[in-house]
């Protein structure tokens, strides 16, 4: 029996579709590899999906603390770009690494993805540079519409197999929102569309350039950008519009904003506390002078 193919798989219609593609076009079995890093999916129903579509076997993995660890946290305290555009690549390293480890584990033949983009084939043989890669959405001749039939004739459970008016592209440290027409749609808006009008103050500490803790409360890195992205979000911190060609990007990065500034306040302390006053959209890294008033005059 032929080794078996794993596939990377978010849930999309290009992951989707390369499950019954591979398995008829090869003669092989699938095994898919689905990581959360924040993308707001339930785990158990992509791993229904998956299975739905013809996985033999469906790994999921909570990847969130690996992704901002390995990933997040060394861009920050290197000063690496904060451009909200490299998002959608960014857990790449860390997708690319899962896979060829449960690739090894399945002792399979190749991995697969669902992207057409070169670079995640990169990210995939820096991790392993021998193993077969397969990419289906550049070698199958289906157009965007032959793919929508493809999916609807073998009843692939695919969440929407025509494109639509709204795309989010996101993980935990951050997302973008593309959308037609002149009004936002509600995920581009603030959680549960409030607005604080009122400043908040994050109080951070940094060890050796990480951040361990928000307002003197221990968290894991997952936890810790969670909290920075709901506290940000609600004083609309980081986020940005650009309008082109008839359509609206949200840029939305508020744990990204607020945690480049203060680790650059930091930067150079093996351990530093730093204070940053947010407020309609604009924060302040505040000094110990600044922080010491505030806390007098609460």
């Amino acid at each position: 029996m032929k080794s078996p193919v794993v596939v990377a798989f978010a849930g999309g219609i290009h992951a989707a579709a390369a499950i019954p593609w591979l398995a008829d076009t090869m003669g092989v079995e699938i095994v898919t590899v689905t990581l959360d890093v924040g993308q707001g999916s339930e785990l158990n129903e992509l791993r229904a999906r998956a299975l739905d579509c013809g996985a033999v076997r469906a790994h999921v993995i909570d990847a969130r603390d690996d992704f901002v660890r390995d990933v997040v946290f060394p861009s920050v305290t290197t000063s690496a770009s904060s451009d909200a555009r490299a998002l959608s690549a960014l857990p790449w390293p860390i997708i690319a690494r899962q896979l060829v480890e449960i690739a090894r584990i399945e002792h399979a033949g190749a991995v697969a993805h669902g992207s057409a983009d070169l670079a995640f084939d990169a990210a995939i043989r820096a991790v392993d540079a021998s193993i077969p890669i397969i990419a289906p959405a550049r070698d199958w001749t289906m157009s965007d519409a032959d793919l929508v039939a493809y999916t609807r004739a073998r009843r692939l459970p695919v969440q929407s197999a025509a494109p639509e008016d709204c795309r989010i592209d996101q993980n935990l440290w951050g997302r973008i929102v593309t959308w037609t027409g002149e009004d936002a749609p509600i995920m581009a808006r603030t959680p549960s569309g409030r607005r604080l009008n009122e400043p908040a103050t994050i109080d951070l500490h940094f060890e050796h350039g990480a951040p361990t803790s928000v307002n003197g409360v221990p968290m894991s890195p997952a936890e810790l950008i969670e909290c920075l992205a709901l506290i940000g979000s609600y004083h609309r911190i980081g986020q940005t519009i650009v309008s082109a060609h008839g359509r609206q990007t949200l840029y939305d990065t508020p744990a990204m904003t607020v945690l480049h500034a203060a680790a650059a306040a930091a930067r150079g302390a093996s351990s530093a506390d730093v204070c940053l006053r947010l407020a309609d959209g604009e924060y302040t890294v505040l000094s110990p002078g600044d922080r010491h008033a505030l806390l007098v005059n609460a």
